[in-house]
């Protein structure tokens, strides 16, 4: 089996990547330096509230990626109710999440789920339920290495992953994540994602997101560009609101052409409890299905209801004073 040039450049580039940009802590107070005032300060802070800001976003929505370095195992159950003038209306529910494995290895977690597929144009490879072991070989404050071994009807799929983030300028930061996976009838693939972050205010954040996939078997390399506006319009604990604004465009390079314009609006709350949510998504879609089809229009509407299994979100009776 022949590896392809790409695979190898990114697997033995990767650790040598993750330990260069944290060779070790940058002495702030050195004599090139002029000393810590109020200026450092108060940049200091506008990062840290706006990385503190992302993280709450990526929480409250539920991003895969996110939720697959958390320190804790959590479950989401989704159910998803889609209709789309093309396809009309579907529903499935969906699992996703991961559990920690402590008593085999405190760095070996089980992931399962599977993605929409509706995104990019992969959908045998994004759209299938999987699970699998995910193994972390080096973890640092701002770059993460895990070895990944996916499993489901089709067959195993192992790969590496690698994770870098950390802030850019002030009120702003990045997350790039790469990933290699091999999979059997599919061969090697290579999918790379860099999220870009501001924090306009403290109530809304712009995201532009990048993602592309590249393999034996993809369209050339088939990418698609985000750009989504969340604000929060409820600061409340116990009734946190979050409406986003999104564009998007996706296709491939061998045939180049764009697949999907998208422009839509998501609505997203907690619904009745601190681990339940509804979300509704209204868009509207002007798609090619492939390079020599006729480009047409379609919206489409999603409500989802989630139930996030997190023990921190968990809620339990008081238990009875003694005597009582």
């Amino acid at each position: 089996m022949k590896i392809p040039k790409f695979v190898l450049a990114i697997l033995f580039s990767t650790p040598a990547w993750c330990g260069a940009a944290e060779s070790g802590p940058i002495d702030s107070q050195s004599t090139d330096e002029p000393p810590i005032n109020w200026v450092d300060e108060t940049h200091a802070y506008a990062t840290d509230n706006a990385q503190a800001f992302t993280e709450w976003i990526d929480n409250f929505f539920g991003d895969p990626n996110y939720d697959l370095e958390k320190a804790e195992s959590l479950v989401r159950v989704i159910w998803r109710n889609e209709f789309d003038q093309s396809d009309r209306y579907n529903t499935k529910v969906r699992l996703r999440g991961k559990l920690q494995l402590p008593k085999i290895s405190k760095r070996l977690n089980l992931f399962f789920g599977g993605e929409d597929g509706d995104d990019l144009s992969n959908d045998e490879i994004k759209s299938e339920d999987n699970a699998g072991l995910l193994y972390t070989v080096d973890q640092r404050q701002r770059s993460r290495v895990d070895l990944t071994m996916g499993f489901s009807s089709r067959g195993f799929k192992p790969g590496v992953r690698f994770r870098n983030q950390g802030p850019l300028f002030e009120n702003s930061s990045y997350r790039y994540t790469q990933q290699v996976e091999y999979k059997k009838g599919k061969g090697f693939f290579s999918t790379g994602e860099i999220n870009l972050d501001t924090a306009l205010t403290r109530k809304s954040l712009l995201r532009f997101s990048n993602e592309a996939v590249y393999g034996e078997n993809t369209e050339g390399t088939e990418w698609q560009s985000t750009l989504i506006l969340y604000q929060r319009r409820s600061t409340h604990k116990k009734d946190p609101r979050v409406i986003s604004y999104f564009g998007s465009v996706n296709g491939a390079s061998d045939p180049s052409y764009v697949k999907n314009y998208r422009m839509g609006v998501q609505f997203r709350r907690q619904l009745y409890r601190p681990y339940l949510f509804v979300e509704l998504q209204p868009s509207y879609n002007y798609r090619k299905r492939s390079a020599d089809d006729q480009r047409r229009g379609a919206w489409r509407v999603e409500l989802n209801f989630e139930i996030a299994l997190e023990r921190d979100l968990r809620r339990r009776p008081l238990m009875p004073k003694a005597g009582d």
